[in-house]
């Protein structure tokens, strides 16, 4: 089976404009004319209804695999529930099995990624999501590149998103339509413009038969944001915590775990509001894949959480599928032996068969090695120091 609910009811639009059905998808959609698509100057309905979106749904009509979704199969295949799977479901329990079968092609479930704005500048992250980046990429990966072309490039990942960008009339003229709205960045909760559109959608009635998602990387807490929330059928907030103490302020830098850590209590006890769904996001990466397990004690133990399971594609070096294959010898032998612990088997047994139904090569985990030392020397870090374990064991390998 291939039935996607994304590929008839999904958009996804990147910090730039840009549009794909999905966080997952390999391929930017395009107009009747073939032309790439973008939120500033096309609508939902020319996008969804495009010359590739139209090919696609055709193709998963048709049960063929087609390459835009190869993520979704990749992990299929390692047997780990995919995001074709897990939003299937999630449209059956929220709108029920009709739902699912409409092949009315509508963007009903959009993803918005509203520019490059943020605070933090995240080890996998980059200028093309984050504000932050702008300067330390230039200096450790592009020191060959005009610094007047490579600002040109970051803008064109900033996106158009000042306030009177046609980017947000379009999304307004949407909203009666709209379903689910996730947010991303940047830090959707630092864009002011995002919580009007949310108070118009109060306004006009729409707000009550809303999902909302939301995913922050913790750092932010406002009170007055909340009580806009509250107005919605549902939001569910992801919160991106790759880490704990130490480990989690070195690849979130700046951010501060006493400040992070205090949020995600304040978050937890939304759970107790009728319309709030709070959890942790893990994404995956060869930087934390050592203390998954410490991770999901704490997210579980003290956060009083629940969580989900998250792979990071790319860059590639930071896929664990191209961790060294000695290396991921060791990281099995820890998940083994740890495997009792009821609540982590599932989601460990998930890691260990998606890292190791790939034999990987010697090219992404060298660079893997090479970029962590370069953005330590500029940033004046230590892995060695913040990840003594793992450093070991990569260093005896």
């Amino acid at each position: 089976m291939t039935k996607c609910v994304n590929v008839y009811k999904g958009l996804r639009f990147t910090n730039s404009g840009e549009a794909m059905f999905c966080c997952k998808s390999e391929t930017w959609l395009d107009d009747a004319d073939g032309k790439r698509a973008n939120l500033e100057k096309n609508s939902f309905d020319e996008i969804i209804n495009g010359k590739l979106a139209t090919e696609i749904r055709n193709d998963l009509d048709s049960g063929v695999r087609n390459i835009n979704c190869k993520k979704c199969w990749d992990e299929e295949d390692a047997g780990v529930a995919s995001k074709r799977m897990l939003d299937n479901d999630r449209a059956k329990n929220y709108w029920g099995e009709e739902y699912l079968r409409d092949t009315t092609a509508r963007a009903e479930i959009v993803e918005l990624n509203l520019g490059t704005i943020c605070n933090l500048k995240c080890r996998i992250c980059g200028p093309w999501s984050s504000s932050k980046w702008v300067k330390e990429h230039y200096a450790v990966n592009s020191k060959n590149t005009d610094f007047k072309s490579y600002m040109q490039q970051v803008k064109q990942w900033q996106g158009n998103w000042e306030d009177d960008s046609p980017s947000w009339t379009h999304i307004e003229e949407n909203l009666p339509y709209l379903k689910q709205i996730d947010f991303y960045g940047g830090e959707p909760f630092l864009v002011d413009r995002n919580w009007e559109i949310l108070q118009k959608s109060i306004d006009e009635g729409y707000a009550k038969n809303q999902v909302l998602h939301f995913n922050t990387n913790g750092s932010l807490y406002n009170e007055k944001h909340i009580e806009i929330l509250k107005k919605f059928k549902s939001v569910l907030i992801s919160l991106s915590i790759d880490d704990i103490k130490e480990r989690f302020e070195y690849q979130r830098h700046p951010a501060k775990w006493d400040v992070v850590s205090e949020n995600i209590h304040k978050f937890s006890k939304l759970n107790a509001e009728t319309n709030f769904d709070v959890q942790v996001c893990v994404t995956v990466n060869s930087l934390n894949v050592y203390y998954i397990p410490e991770l999901i004690e704490y997210i579980q133990k003290e956060a009083n959480l629940g969580y989900y399971i998250n792979f990071l594609h790319g860059p590639e070096y930071y896929n664990v599928r191209n961790i060294k294959q000695s290396i991921k010898e060791d990281i099995t032998n820890k998940y083994k032996k740890i495997q009792n612990i009821f609540p982590m088997v599932y989601d460990l047994e998930k890691i260990l068969s998606y890292m190791n139904n790939y034999i990987s090569s010697a090219g992404p985990w060298q660079e893997f090695i090479e970029k962590t030392n370069l953005k330590d020397e500029y940033r004046k870090e230590s892995f060695s120091s913040v990840f003594p374990e793992w450093n070991t064991i990569i260093k005896s390998k």
